[in-house]
């Protein structure tokens, strides 16, 4: 694998004190621990938001729903032979694990919730395998096994409206409204298929893209119901609303919220061990000019050879310090080298752990809270380069879009503050 040599790992990661102190130009940055930055005390979800029973219940019987599309068709394929083999080792026991979860009592809480997501996200695979082997999916939103995204998502998209008596409050409430909502839009993109397009290809790859439209579905229903529960809450829980200017907040959550889902989905799809044809839709998100639709098509993403810097992230970084006119540019001319150069990544990190101390220094308690997004892309990109479970061979690819979103954070923090404190 193409990557950093031991001494420039060193010198990159963040809990090499020596070299964060090289980074930073500031020697108070030794003893910023395992981190890049300083992790302020601060609200979280758990601290603010609140899970309400109606949510718990909700996303309690979408799983007791799922399970009983599933079960049937799960014990058809058993029976057909569909799981046998090593690889399907654990799937048909996600079933009985989501069934006890089902039967049990929960508390209405994150807990809840995230397990809820959990069980969803396992036993729609083991679904969508048994359906794609017996060839019983519905390329729609009819059948047991239903592809495509979850209803409703333009409509909760177009209808979010924040106001508050709490501004920094609200922003915790905009970071979990907009995330989920946009990993909804995400998966349901992942879950679009073309009948007439995968009968074109090998069978092994045509069921393997029916079971991962089938388990993004699902995903997607989960998580566009999350928003909606979550929007829901926060709209009860002001007892005197009033409007405060978070367009701009909002829009740099829902930016940095798509990028995060851009991330999860191209890292998860890459751990397959045979390409989906390339015009599925997962594959047509991923190296955008900067100013696309994120869920529109662009036609030049769809060719062959940029494994490695298909992703928005790292064509607004290239852009950003290497002076490249537009994204598409930045990728079409890196494709193809074997390493991001160094001095790139170090210009990268630099700029945003520079500004980041400067926040953590002088800036207000809310602005500090604001730095936790900036730290986890910081130490997500720190990660990937001594990560040996990278599946191309370039590593300081992803160190690179990770630190330029830090840096688009951190670059943000001051104008999101002061919509919500004017």
């Amino acid at each position: 694998m193409t990557g950093p040599s031991l001494s420039r790992r060193s010198l990159l990661r963040g809990g090499a004190a020596a070299g964060l102190a090289a980074l930073a130009g500031c020697g108070a940055v030794a003893a910023a621990g395992p981190w890049a930055v300083p992790v302020p005390d601060g609200g979280s979800h758990q601290d603010v938001a609140v899970v309400r029973p109606p949510h718990r219940d909700l996303a309690i019987e979408h799983l007791r729903d799922l399970l009983e599309r599933a079960e049937p068709i799960v014990e058809r394929a058993r029976s057909a032979g569909v799981f046998e083999g090593e690889r399907f080792l654990g799937y048909e026991g996600s079933v009985a694990s989501a069934r006890a979860f089902v039967d049990g009592s929960h508390a209405a809480s994150f807990d809840t919730i995230s397990e809820a997501r959990y069980h969803v996200r396992y036993v729609a695979e083991t679904f969508g395998v048994a359906a794609a082997g017996l060839d019983d999916v519905s390329i729609g939103p009819s059948g047991a096994a239903q592809t495509g995204p979850a209803a409703g998502i333009d409509d909760l998209r177009g209808t979010l409206s924040y106001e508050s008596d709490a501004p920094a409050e609200t922003m915790v409430w905009i970071d979990l409204v907009e995330s989920w909502l946009h990993a909804a839009m995400i998966a349901g993109k992942n879950a679009e298929v073309d009948r007439e397009e995968l009968a074109e290809k090998p069978e092994r790859v045509r069921k393997k893209a029916l079971a991962r439209a089938v388990r993004n579905h699902e995903r997607s229903v989960r998580f566009l119901s999350d928003a909606r529960q979550f929007y829901r809450t926060f709209r009860a829980r002001q007892s005197a609303p009033a409007p405060i200017g978070l367009t701009a907040a909002r829009e740099t959550y829902r930016e940095r919220a798509q990028a995060s889902s851009h991330d999860n989905e191209w890292y998860h799809e890459r751990h397959t061990d045979e390409e989906t044809p390339r015009d599925t839709a997962w594959n047509r998100l991923l190296t955008l000019h900067p100013g696309e639709n994120s869920l529109d098509d662009a036609e030049w993403a769809r060719r062959d050879g940029l494994s490695g810097f298909e992703t928005v992230q790292l064509a607004e970084a290239a852009v950003e310090f290497q002076g490249f006119s537009t994204g598409r540019d930045a990728v079409e001319q890196l494709h193809g080298r074997q390493s991001v150069p160094k001095r790139l990544l170090l210009d990268a990190k630099r700029r945003a752990v520079d500004g980041a101390y400067r926040i953590a220094a002088a800036g207000d308690a809310f602005e500090k809270w604001l730095l936790r997004r900036a730290a986890m892309y910081l130490s997500k990109g720190d990660d990937f380069l001594t990560d040996g479970e990278i599946l191309d061979n370039y590593p300081r690819a992803h160190a690179l879009a990770c630190y330029g979103v830090a840096v688009g954070v951190v670059d943000a923090i001051p104008s999101v503050a002061s919509v919500v404190t004017d």
